[in-house]
């Protein structure tokens, strides 16, 4: 009968993902060939030649092959440390051995005068083979001892004594020296907490470190701020309530014994507010003064100065910044970490918060007027905005709501765009004043103005009667409420006043500046009625432009009255009509007079005798107020030798 046949069911055994690891081929390599240093190219090529002639059997090297004397150095080595390891494990197991019996000899020792102590370190099966306190030690009678031992023990003891005391004594004169040096410090320390409490800082503990010393140099609830080191005035501020908690700062001793201030690890250095006047993109004019380095010792009182007046700008560019969010129709603009407005002539003013010690970027920038002006006004306006916070929280709180009250916003750029649109305004007027009184005074016209401006007049500091209250007073009223500027026109005419009044306010519901033209007309005669009489008293624009224009109209008009008002022109001319300002002879209507006043100046234009004699005469501003500007003809003259002598 045939041999059944036999089938595996075993699976494929799986591959060993170990052995394809680099780490087990670099032990498999070196098991078998020793070191990769005995590797060549050359031996390799070899063993391939030898390979394919048959000479070696490649998958018997390692196996077969006599070793050579690399791996038997191994070999050696590995025998060696084998035999080194078991002889270091030897040398510890008798220590060990030798410890074990040391301590169960003394303790069995110790059994008998402590037999509580002693059982807690001998083993378990040490007393179940001696019974506790089976041995004891007594001292034995001294061998006695010559002079000589006594003597050399007496100058050993002697020895040990004077170097022990040596010892004492310098250890007690470092610890006086360390003691020295440590009062010093102390001195420092507190002669600088001292001139800090002097100076009206408040000192505390801090919460949580009751052994730890602080300050309070932030605004707190109704904090007092005395005003600059040689002033006098006081501040009543309340500050948000993040800059309110940051303003509390641990008084630490340096190794120097100085006090350093430690305001915690959200402190990123001292910054400071910069503003700058830009032209053409480019600074020309800066606020900064020149400052101390933070790498600079300061005094704590000056330090702690600092440390409050960078929080205080902290705060304010904070609340500039978010003001000029809602100022986007202003013309405010937020460019990263800088806030740009527009000023005059064309150039911008740019806010950014920055280092205190960060160089500026034209070492020639000197302090400007204009800079150094609106970053003192942003001051104020935020320690004014701080006193009305105070005063609100002082009152009686609002009756609980669903909606919690919105945090509001503090007016700190919109005082600061009023005054410039408002200054703007009125220097365009002034320049508009400054050519009519040219052009009409060459054309031997009078023209007068007056101005009566909102400006607020600050007394003279020196003064004994001067209340600081009330100086202050003033000025906040004078940032926070309306500009107003009056302007009086006398016109040629002797019956015709114009009242210019200007007003600028950014704040709601008016944004911008109007222009209010009131027309006060004498009652005149019934031959040189015009047509200013009828017209509405007051007339309100909202821009330049349109003012300038009415303005021109009515001065033409009012010329044109003036000239009607001469019995030898008013016997012979008269009106077309009287909201233009042309004249006709009577009973020739083709001969007519126009006049125009406008930016260039005051012109004039006639026609006669059917288009025979025709002229025009411009009393050019440019030309008035050039060097050369002198004109000798005034408007009558030009009209009494072109025009009425026909």
């Amino acid at each position: 009968m045939a041999d059944p046949l036999s089938i595996s069911l075993r699976a494929w055994p799986p591959q060993d993902k170990t052995k394809e690891s680099v780490s087990y081929l670099i032990s498999r390599i070196n098991g078998q060939r020793g070191s990769f240093r005995n590797i060549t190219e050359a031996s390799l090529e070899e063993e391939v030649r030898s390979a394919e002639a048959g000479e070696v059997d490649t998958a018997e090297v390692g196996e077969n092959k006599q070793p050579t004397e690399d791996s038997q150095d191994a070999k050696s080595k590995g025998d060696e440390l084998f035999k080194a390891r078991e002889e270091i494990i030897k040398q510890i197991s008798a220590a060990q051995r030798a410890s074990s019996n040391a301590l169960e000899f003394v303790s069995l020792l110790l059994s008998k005068y402590m037999s509580k102590a002693a059982e807690s370190t001998i083993s378990p099966s040490l007393k179940t083979m001696v019974p506790m306190g089976s041995i004891g030690a007594e001292i034995m009678q001294e061998r006695p001892r010559s002079e000589a031992e006594k003597t050399t023990g007496g100058l050993l003891g002697l020895g040990w004594r004077m170097q022990s005391l040596a010892r004492s004594a310098d250890s007690l004169l470092q610890s006086a020296s360390r003691l020295e040096q440590e009062m010093e410090r102390e001195t420092i320390y507190w002669q600088e907490i001292l001139a800090a409490k002097e100076g009206g800082w408040s000192l505390c503990r801090l919460p949580g470190e009751g052994h730890t010393l602080g300050v309070r140099y932030g605004f707190g609830e109704g904090t007092r701020v005395e005003g600059p080191p040689s002033g006098h005035d006081t501040h009543i501020l309340t500050a948000r309530p993040e800059f309110r908690d940051r303003g509390l700062a641990a008084l630490r001793r340096d190794t120097e014994g100085n006090v350093k201030l430690d305001r915690g690890p959200r402190w990123q250095g001292d910054k400071r507010l910069r503003v700058r006047l830009l032209r053409n993109g480019k600074p020309s004019a800066t606020s900064d003064k020149p400052t101390t380095s933070d790498d600079e010792e300061l005094p704590l009182p000056q330090t702690l100065i600092r440390a409050r007046n960078s929080l205080f700008d902290e705060e304010l560019y904070q609340e500039i910044n978010r003001e000029a969010r809602n100022l986007i129709h202003q013309g405010v603009s937020c460019i990263g970490d800088t806030i740009r407005f527009p000023f005059q002539d064309h150039s911008q003013i740019e806010l950014d918060l920055v280092a205190v010690d960060e160089q500026q970027e034209i070492p020639d920038h000197k302090p400007s007027e204009i800079p150094l002006t609106i970053a003192l006004t942003l001051h104020i306006l935020l320690s004014h905005a701080h006193r009305e916070n105070l005063a609100r929280r002082s009152k009686p709180p609002a009756p609980i709501a669903n909606n919690p009250t919105p945090r509001p916003v503090y007016p700190l750029l919109r005082p600061i765009l009023e005054f410039i649109q408002h200054d703007s305004a009125t220097k365009a007027i002034q320049t508009l004043f400054t050519h009519l009184n040219a052009s009409l005074s060459a054309a031997k016209l009078t023209f007068s103005t007056k101005t009566k401006s909102s400006s607020l007049t600050l007394p003279n500091p020196s003064s004994s009667t001067n209340s600081s209250k009330s100086t202050t007073t003033n000025l906040l009223t004078h940032l926070t409420t309306p500009h107003h500027t009056l302007h009086t026109l006398h016109l040629p005419s002797t019956h015709t006043t114009l009242d210019l009044q200007t007003d600028t306010s950014v704040f709601a519901p008016v944004f911008g500046t109007s222009f209010a033209l009131t027309t006060t007309t004498l009652s005149p005669s019934s031959n040189i009625d015009s047509g200013i009489a009828q017209m509405p008293p007051t007339l309100t624009f909202p821009t330049v432009g349109k003012m300038k224009d009415h303005l021109y109209h009515i001065i033409a008009l009012d010329i044109v009255a003036f000239l009607l008002e001469r019995k030898e022109i008013g016997e012979h001319w008269g009106r077309r009509d009287p909201y233009q300002a042309e004249l006709t002879r009577r009973g020739r209507r083709r001969d007519r007079v126009l006049l125009w006043v406008d930016e260039g100046g005051l012109g004039v234009e006639w026609s006669c005798e059917g288009g025979s004699r025709k002229g025009k005469r411009v009393w050019s501003v440019e030309e008035l107020l050039g060097e050369n500007g002198r004109v000798e003809e005034g408007l009558v003259d030009v009209l009494e030798k072109h025009v009425m002598g026909g």
